[in-house]
Parts: structure tokens; C-alpha cells; sequence
């Protein structure tokens, strides 16, 4: 419709000659404000138009009135704002996700050097490679590293090492129990291990299972294919190793989940 036949209040008429087209009438003040300037207005504006008449006054002054510069009413003002865009919520530091915190250490490690330690712990210690970028540890490896190997874990784990191309000379295997007389019987020594940890000075320990993790980590709460922060490296948690032997179809998700965890270079 042209702006010449829209029959507008007094009220609105700045805002539109402004531009404005839509108002958002929360109350229907303005509808009504329309409806009574609609019933107001002169009969002759809805009849058809007549021929010129010779006037004093320029036609294009008779048919488009000048708009009345006048100062818009309170309530009206704030229907002019625009609609197009969405009100930005104020920051709040409620809100905000904090930090993951890394784990405090319950259990300190041992001040004695390697040749200080057990006569046991000093054989497995001599079996590592020092320093190893990533760590290996789960419940039994202390059996497997002695006379109670189980050939079915050790398959399990050389299928899982070889599937994520770790380079030669990378991996260290470091047991959180030392095994018994008969296999199952194992003794943790929790502060011998995080010394063994900080001396091999890794970039990732992979820790298999609940037990062995709380067996250093009694507070700690870190779920299968979480990791944290720890002693300068980045601790890994994964299922169980007799749980991959007993489901081997759970193999695949935790190699594949490795191949991302773990980078190193070549």
C-alpha cells in the first residue's frame, strides 16, 4: 500500500516516515491508536480523486501532508526498537565450566634409589628402558614379568602394541604389584612404583583397569578412555586386561581410541 492512503495516528507517524514498518504491540495500545485514526479520518480520503482544482498550494503538498515534528510519546519509543537481532545475555562466571583439576598425589614415592629397593623390584626395574616415552601397567603384570606369565594376556597386549605402530624402543612395562609364591598373589607397592614412574619420565602411562590404578590413586575417579594429568605426563585409563582377554571384541575400540591418544614421532 502507498504511504500516501495509510491513515496513521499523529503518535506513529515520525516513526514511520523513519523507516519503521513493524511494531511489536504488546498491550494493542497501538492497534487502537490505528482503529480510532482510521475512524477519524476525512470521507473524502476513500473517494475516488477529483480533477485538479487550480490551488495556490503545490499538489504534491495537497496530496502527502508534511509529517508534524513532534517529540514521540514514552510508551511508544520502546516498540521502536529492532526486532531482527537477539538480546546478548550477560556474561556470568557462574556458569563458567571450571578447570579439570589434576589429582594431588596420596601416596608419595619412595626417596631410595633402585638399588635400594626390593630384590625384586630391582629384577623388574632392570627390565625397562630408561627413558621410556610411554609406560604400560595393569594388576598382573607383576605375574607376567615373573614365573606366572598367562600367554593369553601376553598375546592380547603384543596384538594391541603392534595395531598402534608405536617406534621401536618406545614402551616400558612397570607392574604396580609384585607377584607371590602362586599366581593372583600380589603385594602393591604403590611408592615404589611412582618412583620407577618419575625416573622413566614418560609422556603417556596406559593403566589397565580400576585395581591397578587406585592401587597408587586411591581417590582417583578417572573412567576407561578418560585421562589426566599426572606427574608431568598424561595418564591414560583403559578396561582391564583379563576383560579384553575375555571379550577380545573390545580389543578394536581400544586400539583405535590409542592411535589418537597417543602421538609419537617418528
Amino acid at each position: 500500500m502507498a504511504a500516501s492512503t495509510v491513515v496513521l495516528s499523529e503518535q506513529i507517524r515520525p516513526w514511520h516516515n523513519a523507516g519503521l514498518r513493524f511494531l511489536f504491540d504488546e498491550d494493542g495500545s497501538i492497534a487502537q491508536a490505528m482503529a480510532d485514526a482510521q475512524a477519524a479520518a476525512p470521507a473524502v480520503q476513500a473517494a475516488p480523486v477529483a480533477q485538479p482544482v487550480p490551488s495556490s498550494v503545490a499538489p504534491a503538498q495537497q496530496a502527502v501532508p508534511q509529517p508534524i515534528q513532534q517529540q514521540p510519546k514514552q510508551q511508544v519509543a520502546p516498540a521502536a526498537q529492532p526486532q531482527k537481532q537477539r538480546p546478548q545475555r550477560p556474561a556470568s562466571h557462574s556458569t563458567a565450566v571450571p578447570p579439570r583439576a589434576m589429582p594431588s598425589l596420596v601416596i608419595h614415592p619412595t626417596n631410595k634409589p633402585p638399588e635400594e629397593w626390593p630384590e625384586q623390584w630391582q629384577g623388574y626395574w632392570s627390565k625397562v628402558q630408561i627413558p621410556s616415552p610411554v609406560v604400560w601397567t595393569y594388576w598382573s603384570l607383576g605375574d607376567d614379568l615373573s614365573g606366572h606369565a598367562d600367554a593369553k594376556r601376553r598375546e592380547i597386549l603384543k596384538k594391541l602394541i603392534s595395531s598402534i605402530n608405536l617406534p621401536r624402543g618406545t614402551s616400558s612395562f612397570w607392574p604396580v604389584a609384585a607377584s607371590g609364591a602362586v599366581a593372583g598373589d600380589l603385594t602393591p607397592a604403590p611408592e615404589i612404583f611412582l618412583a620407577g614412574l618419575r625416573r622413566l619420565r614418560p609422556r603417556y602411562s596406559v593403566v589397565f583397569g580400576s585395581k591397578a590404578l587406585k592401587s597408587f590413586m586411591p581417590d582417583s575417579t578417572l573412567r576407561p578412555y578418560l585421562f589426566t594429568q599426572f606427574l608431568g605426563h598424561r595418564l591414560i585409563a583403559l578396561p582391564d586386561v583379563d576383560y579384553l582377554v575375555k571379550s577380545p571384541n573390545m580389543l578394536a575400540p581400544v586400539v583405535a581410541y590409542l592411535r589418537t591418544a597417543i602421538r609419537l614421532s617418528r
